[in-house]
């Protein structure tokens, strides 16, 4: 009888002992609601943070407000065009207002100059321009990719012979393509501004290494469908989860748009050749045109870059617009998902190029990071107002009133009664 007796008695001392421990969890529920919450928002914003520096040709604008008193703003526009083999052939002009031609980039920076002079102060500070371009205050660029075979040549009792070979990506760029695409450099540099030589050719790093296990290639010369490149610098591409997705680990060389005219060609009908076909220049198409634009009034540098857009209109667009300054930031990420799938529906049909591609990923795992930040704040929040009510609650016991034992005091009571009996 006894031992059954002092069985209870442990019995109800456990039961005591586990519901206090329940008891003291739950009143420690606010201070791991704070925890989690830190932590949330630590991993949130640790890895947006991340995210937005890898992709510093989204932040071009930032970089050139940095050494100005005048606001500046990134934008692209992506066109359309036709590719007759596929994506080894270059995109070629469209017509119905779909693609954007070599020609129009005159008209486009004409339009761009006149916005500039009624828009900022660029006559004040004596600025000189050339070809309807502005030599400071803002810059442009142009470019349309493609895929072709790469053969790398090397020289062999005095000839050149073929020692290599590679399917990869062509970059033919125009304009000041590297102040919008900043790159690290291996070795050399980038194709400048104004060519000198328009048959050189800037190679990344996977192409350089699969060549010739080297990145110190400068002066090495390759050949594309017949044509001679000589080798003036070797970027690194950036090597990112995002990154791999977008297809930047490819192999990739840069060339002059112009030379796009000695390496590819169309096929036309005609009675020339033994085959009646004869070989005529290509109507090559830009797929990207990007400019960073002075911007004294906020917005209307979007406004002034539409405007110069052949055939843009707000409602039958045809072209697709991109305002990249501040794309990273919450508002603008949040706008980009919602409303759910009228994004993916304006970017249905364009041939995006890989460093946007590469943005749109971002954005999307962005979307995310803010989404588990915002749930730390709002975590955070409600652990602080459970701590300011109870802390409120035993503020309101006025001195000599009976005090109402919470419920902690209730655990520790019952247990001294326990022991008590004992």
């Amino acid at each position: 009888m006894r031992f059954i007796d002092k069985t209870k008695e442990l019995w109800n001392l456990e039961k005591g002992n586990a519901k206090r421990n329940l008891l003291k969890l739950i009143l420690a529920v606010p201070f791991w609601l704070i925890v989690i919450a830190l932590f949330l928002m630590a991993f949130g914003i640790a890895r947006a943070v991340y995210l937005i520096d890898t992709r510093p040709d989204q932040q071009i604008a930032e970089a050139w407000q940095s050494n100005s008193d005048t606001s500046f703003r990134h934008m692209a526009v992506f066109a359309g065009g036709i590719r007759a083999q596929g994506d080894t052939s270059p995109m070629t002009y469209q017509e119905g207002g779909k693609s954007i031609h070599l020609a129009d980039i005159a008209l486009i920076r004409t339009a761009l100059q006149t916005a500039a002079d009624t828009g900022s102060a660029a006559g004040s500070k004596n600025i000189q321009y050339t070809e309807g371009k502005q030599l400071r205050g803002w810059e442009d660029c142009y470019s349309s990719t493609f895929k072709a075979t790469v053969e790398a040549l090397d020289v062999v009792d005095g000839l050149e012979v073929t020692s290599g070979k590679s399917d990869a990506q062509l970059v033919a760029v125009g304009g000041n393509y590297k102040a919008f695409h900043p790159f690290r450099y291996l070795s050399g540099g980038f194709l400048p501004e104004t060519p000198v030589d328009t048959n050189q050719i800037v190679l990344n790093d996977v192409l350089a290494w699969k060549f010739y296990h080297s990145y110190d290639v400068v002066g090495n010369r390759v050949m594309i469908n017949g044509q001679m490149f000589t080798v003036i610098g070797v970027v690194e591409e950036r090597t990112t989860k995002v990154a791999e997705l977008a297809g930047e680990q490819e192999p990739r060389a840069f060339i002059y748009f112009g030379a796009l005219g000695s390496i590819c060609s169309t096929t036309a009908g005609g009675e020339d050749d033994a085959d009646n076909t004869i070989n005529v220049p290509a109507d090559y198409a830009i797929q990207c045109y990007e400019a960073i634009l002075p911007e004294l009034v906020k917005g209307v540098g979007v406004t002034d870059f539409k405007n110069a857009m052949p055939n843009y209109s707000l409602s039958n667009p045809q072209l697709y617009v991109s305002n990249n300054t501040g794309r990273f930031g919450v508002t603008r990420v949040f706008d980009t998902v919602f409303p759910l799938g009228e994004t993916d529906r304006e970017r249905l049909g364009y041939e995006f190029p890989y460093w946007e591609r590469a943005a749109q990923l971002t954005e999307d795992r962005l979307f995310y990071d803010y989404t588990i930040t915002g749930l730390g704040i709002i975590l955070l929040l409600i652990g602080f107002s459970m701590i300011g009510l109870k802390f409120r609650a035993k503020m309101a016991v006025k001195p000599g009133e009976l005090e109402v034992p919470d419920a902690e005091d209730a655990a520790e009571k019952e247990e001294k009664e326990l022991m008590l009996k004992e």
